[in-house]
């Protein structure tokens, strides 16, 4: 029988994507502070968080592996998979106000995950120390041999902490993308 009797309607297109549902809930959780839920809700919201994390975790993971040894959004990537993991160990004690605690816990875990989980889908090359219109990524799957020569180069210059050089480094890559592809 489809779940809506007498409509002929089998029920697709109705729930939201999971990726709404995910975020609706971090942001639950994330409320608890102002907003509390019953107990059936606690419940409800940490075995999702739960899941959540133990998926995304190691997806996250995964992608961050793929990436250098001394990139910072690798580091910083695993730094966020082993916090989750740890709140995850963590149940919540005896009580309503630590289950409340540990729902919020599991929330900003979640948050930080998905937070990581999307720049890691961006596949670009993140550049620390600068952020905002001005710094040119390139996808993974550019080929340029002078703009992933650039890009290294500026890569190396961001471990030594030369943030001189790589804002030279960006610019020569900003020209070259001008002047060899017609990319602002």
């Amino acid at each position: 029988m489809p779940p809506f009797p007498h409509t002929s309607h089998l029920g697709g297109g109705l729930t939201p994507p999971d990726d709404t549902v995910i975020d609706d809930v971090i942001r639950e959780a994330n409320a608890m502070q102002r907003l509390l839920a019953p107990p059936g809700r606690l419940t409800w919201l940490t075995a999702c968080l739960r899941r959540f994390i133990t998926t995304t975790a190691a997806d996250v993971e995964t992608a961050a592996t793929a990436r250098p040894v001394g990139d910072p959004v690798r580091l910083e990537a695993l730094a966020v998979v082993r916090e989750a993991r740890y709140r995850l160990r963590l149940g919540p004690g005896d009580g309503y106000v630590s289950a409340i605690a540990c729902v919020r816990s599991l929330g900003r875990a979640a948050e930080a995950l998905r937070h990581e989980q999307r720049r890691l889908r961006r596949g670009l090359v993140a550049v620390a120390g600068s952020s905002g219109p001005g710094v040119i990524v390139l996808a993974p799957s550019e080929t340029c041999p002078a703009c992933l020569e650039l890009v290294e180069l500026r890569y190396q210059l961001e471990v030594r902490k030369d943030w001189l050089g790589m804002r030279e480094a960006n610019t020569r890559l900003a020209s070259h993308r001008t002047a060899a592809h017609g990319l602002a």
